[in-house]
This record gives structure tokens, sequence and C-alpha cells, in this order.
């Protein structure tokens, strides 16, 4: 007698993460009249170790990702999770300015606003937002005690075919864009359910507006020739099983930042919880007046 086969649920994120409940969320004003929201929390006084961890997740993340990540963090750091204009959270016009040098000014202007020492400021970006991070540095807009690039890409990760219909295609179209994006996440993108779900929750709560206007900008741009000129000493993270994010293109870049420590943490599960808090702790004192 054949057994049914048992079916496998699928992994979920949940609506609201852990860190959404005891983190202040405020929305804070640009200077082209675009606010961008930051989940700010502080660390308990009595393990309190000074310095802030600022947190730029990639493209569309969705802050139930970087959960378990924020919530290890905030034992000792003061936490910003920063959510960039592609995200819903922000709001812009029509008359906004877009583009990377606009979304590199926003992560400028939120230091700012919050008062953030940059002598006591760990600057995380994981994929497009470790990529903002070196342009930030390279345009001296600003220069933390301890850049964390977790898989900085050279150009923008985009389905095969996308990329092309991005100038063309209408928004209308976007069941047809989101159906390619889901299968692409999940057949050759993914190193396991978990990650899959996190992509596939990206494209189901995209704003397709925002994500086309800012895409227009992004899609066509390579960066691999910013890369030399960082000259801050940065902490370069790869996982050599994410296939989204290549151990191989984070190794380029390593090659080509002089001052870069290059580690390895394996997984994406890895690098988006407790293990990357702990190689953050274990290089802070590594990095005493390296950038500062």
């Amino acid at each position: 007698m054949n057994k049914k086969k048992e079916k496998k649920k699928d992994y979920i994120f949940p609506l609201v993460a852990e860190y959404e409940k005891i983190a202040k969320s405020q929305d804070i004003m640009m200077s082209d009249n675009t606010t961008i929201r930051v989940y700010t929390a502080e660390a308990p006084s009595e393990k309190r170790n000074g310095y802030t961890l600022f947190v730029i997740a990639g493209w569309g993340t969705v802050l139930p990702s970087w959960d378990v990540f924020l919530m290890e963090a905030k034992k000792d750091f003061d936490v910003v999770y920063y959510e960039s204009r592609e995200k819903r959270s922000s709001s812009f016009t029509r008359k906004s300015d877009l583009g990377m040098h606009r979304m590199v000014m926003d992560i400028k202007e939120t230091i700012t606003s919050l008062k953030i020492d940059p002598s006591k400021l760990v600057l995380l970006g994981s994929c497009i937002g470790a990529t903002m991070i070196c342009i930030g540095m390279v345009e001296e807009m600003f220069s933390p005690f301890l850049p964390v690039l977790l898989a900085p890409p050279g150009r923008f990760e985009i389905p095969p075919g996308l990329r092309y219909l991005i100038p063309i295609g209408p928004t209308f179209l976007w069941p047809v864009a989101k159906y390619i994006s889901r299968i692409w996440v999940t057949k050759t993108k993914s190193e396991d359910k978990v990650q899959a779900a996190k992509y596939i929750r990206t494209v189901e709560e995209a704003d397709v507006k925002k994500w086309k206007r800012l895409g227009l900008r992004l899609a066509y741009k390579r960066y691999w020739k910013m890369f030399p000129n960082v000259k801050n000493h940065v902490l370069l993270v790869a996982a050599e099983t994410d296939k989204m994010h290549d151990a191989k293109g984070t190794m380029r870049v390593a090659g080509m930042i002089k001052n870069s420590t290059y580690i390895n943490l394996g997984t994406n599960r890895a690098t988006h919880n407790e293990p990357m808090v702990h190689a953050i702790r274990e290089y802070l004192p590594k990095f005493v007046g390296k950038n500062h």
C-alpha cells in the first residue's frame, strides 16, 4: 500500500516581526520632501557597547527577513533599521529626485537627522544597500567606523528579459513580471525555502510604480569601476551557497577594495541571523584606528 506523500508546508514570514513590536517607527523628511522610514531601538543600558548598528536591507526586502539578526543585535547595539525609498513605507512625489545618488543622499541625511556619531557607526548594507554604502564613502558623504558590506553587486540583479521590459512595460503588466520573478527566485536564486519565501514576499509586496521609476535608473548601471576608489577599510561578507549573491562576485570586490577584510559565513540564512551579529562583534575591536 502506497503512502501518500506528505505535502511540504511553505515557509511563511510573520506579518509583524518581533523587532517591529519593540522598535520606534519614525518617518524622516529628506531634502527633496521624500519621507524615509526607520525603526530604532536602544540596547539595554547595562549592556550597551556605545555603537549604533545601521542596517540597509536589500532591494524591496521586508523587515521580518532580518528579525532574528535585529533582535540579537539590540542586546548590545543601538539599532537603526532603514527602509530605502523603493519600499512601500517611503513617500515621494513626481518631482522627487531619484536614482542611486539620491538614494545614497538619503542615507547621509538620515544619519545626520538621527545625530549618529560616525566614529561610533557600524553601517551594514546588504546587496544593493552595500553598493550604496560604497558610493557614499567614495563621494565622501559619510565615513563609518565599521562598514559591513554583504555581497555588494557590481550590477543590479534582475530576472532575464525584464531588464529590457522595464523601460517600455506599463505597470499593469506587473502580474507577468511577478510570475517571472517568482520562478526566477525559487528555481535559480534560493538556497532553501526560507530564502525563497523571503524573496516571494518581497515580490508580492512590491510597490510597482516605485520599483519602475527607480529601476529605470538602476537596472542599466554598472558599479565595478567604483569599488577600487573605496579608501575605507571594510568588512566584506559572503555566503558561498547563496545563489542570489554569488560569493565569487564578493571575492572580486574584495580584490578591488585595497583595504578590505573578507569573510565567508556560508549561507544566506547565516548572514541574516545571529552568526552575522557575532562576526560584527568579533571584528569591531579590530577596526579601531582603521577609519578614524
